[in-house]
């Protein structure tokens, strides 16, 4: 199986989730945005190793095999953060967090906070975009560090071994993978880097 190969059954496996996912509001739209859902999701699988990303597909597929829905963990988790009081309501129906996992997760989400902050001080519009960067900025909405350190929870301890591996080799080596992940996105979005995707954003009002 080749790397593209690999990340399209990741991507259709979470699809699957992401569309079955129930919410208290009723079915977003963007359960129906398959385009915008595929972009987003390719351009953070593309910055994991071969062996992780098959060791995530693993996961995905065993948790069907369970009858869970990974997606909704995630929201699950996510909801620590923007309404605690209802998390309390609905934790005992998450998977338990171990202490290794926890210890994992923490380095990882620790990495790519430096790197969230590097990001935006070298591409302030980009990062500007959408949802906050931080909790603290985000409140009720959900912010892009409570998205990665809650879909981290979802992963094995295997899997998030792999992924540590690789955010360490990533440091190590002086590489962002959080600015790898946003070029990702403007290319997969036609734009040749991520230099022209902030500098076709100047002069526009946010």
């Amino acid at each position: 199986m080749t790397r593209e190969e690999l990340i399209n059954e990741v991507i259709r496996l979470e699809w699957g989730m992401f569309t079955a996912t129930q919410n208290n509001g009723g079915r977003a739209s963007c359960q129906d945005d398959w385009p915008t859902f595929e972009i987003m999701r390719r351009s953070q699988h593309m910055i994991w190793a071969m062996d992780t990303l098959d060791s995530y597909r693993a996961d995905l597929r065993e948790a069907l095999g369970r009858g869970e829905n990974l997606v909704a963990f995630k929201y699950g988790y996510m909801m620590r953060v923007t309404y605690p009081e209802e998390y309390e309501v609905i934790k005992v129906m998450l998977p338990p967090i171990t202490e290794e996992k926890t210890n994992i997760v923490d380095q990882i989400a620790d990495i790519h906070a430096q790197w969230a902050q590097e990001k935006a001080e070298k591409y302030p519009l980009v990062s500007g975009m959408g949802r906050p960067q931080t909790s603290q900025q985000g409140g009720r909405w959900a912010a892009i560090d409570n998205y990665l350190y809650s879909e981290l929870l979802t992963y094995s301890e295997p899997t998030l071994a792999f992924c540590l591996r690789d955010t360490l080799a990533a440091k190590e080596k002086g590489e962002n993978l959080s600015i790898k992940i946003v070029e990702n996105t403007a290319k997969l979005y036609g734009y040749p880097n991520l230099d022209a995707l902030e500098s076709s954003m100047k002069g526009i009002k946010l």
